[in-house]
């Protein structure tokens, strides 16, 4: 089994409505063996590539995909938070998304403590955006993971996914968090060939290999799907020196724990 438990809905243009790109998503899905995924949408309204409200009614009736919750804390307030505390009680969303430099903000604006409480009260992961955009490298100032710590040392059962690890800077992003129980790291991005350039193939495989000895439970299996391809990081977790048992983790026994997701053997796959 495989879950993708970073990905985002293929770019809606003047030629595709969200319904089509939800069927490209899906036969991606099922064309890479890819049985379950977990959608995260914008945080900004009307998004091409879907926000929370368009995203809650594409993954209804769907058993494989899954929805994370999203905000903007610079235009979304208390009102927002209260209806994220209701979609994570229906179990409507597994887990929240912030986005410190694609937004101006720092993850220790004090803005987003009412959410890392809300998400630790409820179990819920908390997945950061970190690293480069392209051709925009000093965003990363914004969710340099020296702040990141600065939140698990606040909110120590919460759980914390640094997505991107930091690139191009993976071993420092490494250094800096590795000791931390309640920090753990998706694998989104990580097989993009800009990525790979800039930071290097050896050391993006050398600090996933440290950080799986550190614990076998803190990778978790993503693409950043539509922008990534599936295919070039299930090559990169294979390429690894790693058990059969401890890839397993990865690909889907990591997200199940740490994202508390119902994939039962009676649920539909789609491989």
């Amino acid at each position: 089994m495989i879950i993708d438990a970073h990905l985002h809905l293929p770019v809606v243009s003047e030629e595709r409505t969200y319904q089509q790109a939800k069927q490209a998503l899906l036969s991606d899905l099922e064309k890479n063996h890819i049985d379950y995924a977990i959608l995260i949408p914008d945080n900004i309204p009307n998004s091409p590539i879907g926000d929370v409200d368009t995203c809650l009614k594409l993954v209804e009736g769907e058993p494989n995909l899954f929805l994370m919750g999203a905000i903007d804390i610079e235009c979304q307030g208390e009102a927002w938070i209260r209806k994220l505390e209701t979609l994570i009680i229906r179990r409507q969303i597994v887990g929240m998304k912030i986005f410190p430099g694609h937004d101006p903000i720092y993850p220790t604006d004090p803005r987003l403590f009412p959410v890392y409480a809300l998400c630790q009260r409820y179990g819920v992961p908390m997945v950061i955006h970190t690293g480069c955009n392209p051709g925009n490298p000093d965003v990363a100032k914004y969710n340099d993971p020296k702040y990141i710590v600065q939140i698990a040392r606040q909110y120590p059962s919460l759980k914390i996914v640094i997505a991107h690890y930091f690139w191009p800077e993976v071993e420092y992003c490494y250094w800096l968090t590795h000791t931390y129980p309640n920090i753990y790291f998706d694998t989104s991005g990580l097989a993009d060939q800009e990525v790979i350039d800039a930071t290097g193939l050896e050391k993006i495989r050398g600090v996933l290999v440290k950080t799986l000895k550190d614990g076998p439970e803190k990778v978790v299996f993503g693409t950043d799907y539509a922008m990534c391809n599936h295919q070039d990081h299930i090559d990169l977790i294979n390429a690894l020196p790693v058990s059969t048992e401890v890839r397993e983790r990865i690909f889907w026994r990591n997200a199940v724990e740490l994202f508390n997701l119902d994939v039962g053997s009676d649920a539909p796959r789609l491989s």
